[in-house]
């Protein structure tokens, strides 16, 4: 009997085990050499068409830390179009060079990717900032005036996407605006979308009335809400360690597991986002969505595939099969964080920040124990928790195992797999 499988020759290219599958890659891009580009990264990237994004809110905490920065990370590795054109909508007096100066400060401290003048001056040239209140009509034609002279001017199509960068209880009057004055609907050809932070609303009622405004304006496939935890790598790294490893995933039930941790903690407190923050709280804040959505990945059964649409199905049943507790007060915590020492600094409570109101009941932290009434993790309790100023900054999942059946060393406590999501 003879072995009829062939080495490779010594100079042939090594094929990794998804190529043997799926055919050779397509031929890298053309910037594949690009001092930017993560060499490990083996996703193809695809460039933006024709577009322009609008952002409300723009000289807000989110806006100048998180949006601005991105927009111009995206332009430094290629993924924007040259007339990508950037419109901001705030409460200001501003010029065009005003904005321009505010996203410039803002890209040198928090960009992730390096400053670069050149990709700085093709950006800057496509930036436009229209002052005005959200219930200024003449604010919103000039808005739809500057979206029509930068469609002439730098080609965008009609394209464009409005990212509400706002307080939750100005997402239906700007939702309505952009109806009323013709910016919800681009020429023939072009697409528009809405971008909408959380929360969405501040209970089952008020979210639904506003999904029913905001489907007035926008068909469901052009609503985009956003929760940034879903775009973290270590995120989606969680349906890699459970259904691409043969190890987890037999014993990931309720015969094994004793019990699931999903924590947010942060040492800070809330800084400069009074405005938004009271009146919310850590369980709006967080919990509803980012730590639920955490739960979910947990929690689900293997899709049929990792597209939208079925990752979305597996979600969904979850959802459905989480069952509040009887009686919430033994099962939730909710507290909020005092003025103390911290990291050899003295720091204010939360009723001494700026801007709070010293009678507020705000939450800033808060807890949940929570079940999953299904074959797989019947009887197993489920712990969400967050909250600031507290002992370090991390994001975790821990699976806690049971104990052995019998152990020499009733000492022994490595019974669990963390996933950490950040840092």
């Amino acid at each position: 009997m003879t072995d009829e499988t062939t080495e490779p020759a010594a100079d042939a290219p090594r094929r990794e085990p998804e190529e043997e599958l799926l055919g050779a890659l397509p031929a890298p891009p053309a910037d594949w050499d690009n001092p930017l580009r993560d060499p490990r990264d083996r996703r193809l990237p695809r460039v933006a068409g024709p577009s322009g994004l609008v952002i409300f809110g723009v000289t807000g905490d989110l806006s100048r830390k998180k949006l601005m920065p991105a927009v111009y990370d995206l332009a430094n590795r290629g993924l924007l179009p040259p007339g990508f054109s950037l419109l901001g909508f705030a409460r200001r007096d501003w010029e065009d060079q005003d904005f321009a100066e505010v996203v410039h400060d803002a890209v040198k401290e928090h960009a992730r990717t390096p400053f670069r003048e050149e990709v700085w001056q093709q950006l800057a040239e496509g930036m436009r900032f229209v002052p005005g209140d959200f219930d200024d009509d003449q604010a919103f034609e000039q808005l739809r005036k500057a979206v029509d002279e930068l469609d002439a001017s730098r080609g965008t199509s009609g394209n464009y996407a409005f990212y509400l960068s706002v307080p939750p209880k100005f997402f239906p009057k700007v939702v309505q605006q952009l109806k009323k004055h013709g910016l919800a609907d681009g020429p023939q050809g072009s697409w528009r979308r809405a971008v909408i932070e959380k929360p969405f609303g501040h209970d089952l009622r008020s979210a639904q009335d506003l999904n029913e405004i905001v489907h007035g304006v926008f068909d469901p496939e052009q609503v985009f809400r956003i929760d940034h935890y879903l775009g973290k790598e270590t995120v989606q790294n969680i349906l890699a360690l459970r259904f691409a490893n043969q190890m987890f995933e037999p014993i990931w039930n309720r015969s094994f597991v004793d019990h699931v941790q999903i924590t947010m903690a942060e040492d800070i407190g809330i800084g400069g986002r009074a405005g938004y923050y009271d009146g919310i709280g850590a369980a709006r804040d967080v919990i509803q969505n980012h730590l639920l959505q955490l739960m979910a990945l947990t929690a689900m059964e293997e899709p049929a595939s990792f597209d939208a649409a079925s990752l979305l199905t597996e979600k969904l049943k979850v959802f459905r099969a989480v069952r509040l507790p009887d009686d919430l007060g033994l099962h939730t915590v909710r507290g909020q964080y005092e003025g103390a020492w911290q990291g050899g600094a003295k720091v204010c409570g939360y009723l001494e920040e700026d801007g709070i109101d010293a009678s507020s009941k705000t939450d800033t932290y808060a807890a949940i124990k929570l079940g999953v009434n299904n074959r797989r993790w019947a009887g197993v309790p489920f712990y969400l928790r967050t909250g600031k100023r507290l002992g370090r900054r991390v994001t975790e999942i821990a699976v806690v195992f049971q104990r052995a059946p019998h152990s020499p060393d009733d000492g022994l406590r490595v019974r669990r797999v963390v996933h950490r999501v950040q840092p």
